[in-house]
């Protein structure tokens, strides 16, 4: 479903006028659409936010690749700073990289670092464009991939024709509710419901969701 059609889901509910056809560039720099047409693509994106926070979305997963250089440890992850990890990986071995604090990669470097296949890994800092960078342990020898498995939330809606990733049925009923409540007209009593529905529709769609990947789960004993 596109930004519009979200949009527009949300004033249907709140019987106003809906936007007939695109706006062009950004929303909030859109001259054809309304202040309160506006504010309800705020509340979408707040919803939005909300909705993948909750679950690592199957829509939301990616694999980063970063090459190696003998003799560099640090790296950038051009994945901005909004993402979990699920698995790093290297491709050389199959090995999994363990995360470690700063504190445990400082004591890999004081008074001498070691070199090999990296097995450890911690974030430290950013980047000028925002981007997370990441330390590896031992220090590369050699050119290898690694891999990092994350989840990325999906940057805010501001097109008319971006496509939600996630499920839109919680998205659009949870800024339904935030709508309801920043009228304050019905005292809380209907946004309060339309909250409810709102978290029914969610933890309906993580369950489908889920489904895809229940072996994430499950618990094995070697």
């Amino acid at each position: 479903m596109t930004y519009r059609e979200l949009i527009n889901q949300v004033l249907i509910r709140l019987r106003e006028d809906t936007i007939t056809s695109d706006w062009s560039g950004a929303v909030n720099d859109s001259i054809t659409i309304s202040t309160y047409q506006k504010v309800i693509g705020s509340l979408v994106n707040d919803s939005k936010r909300n909705v993948e926070s909750f679950h690592d979305w199957m829509a939301l997963r990616e694999t980063v690749d970063v090459s190696t250089v003998a003799g560099t440890k640090n790296y950038n992850l051009s994945s901005g700073q909004e993402f979990q990890v699920l698995d790093v990986t290297n491709q050389s071995n199959g090995d999994t990289l363990t995360p470690v604090t700063k504190h445990y990669m400082n004591t890999q470097k004081y008074p001498t670092e070691t070199s090999g296949q990296p097995a450890y890994y911690c974030f430290n800092g950013v980047d000028t464009s925002g981007n997370l960078k990441v330390d590896l342990s031992p220090v590369p020898t050699a050119i290898e991939t690694i891999s990092f498995d994350i989840v990325k939330y999906q940057d805010n809606l501001t097109l008319a024709a971006t496509t939600l990733k996630i499920p839109a049925q919680p998205v659009i009923l949870g800024a339904w509710a935030r709508a309801l409540a920043e009228r304050g007209e019905d005292g809380g009593t209907q946004s309060s419901l339309a909250a409810e529905e709102a978290a029914a529709s969610l933890r309906q769609a993580i369950i489908i969701d889920g489904g895809h990947n229940r072996y994430e789960q499950d618990w094995y004993i070697q």
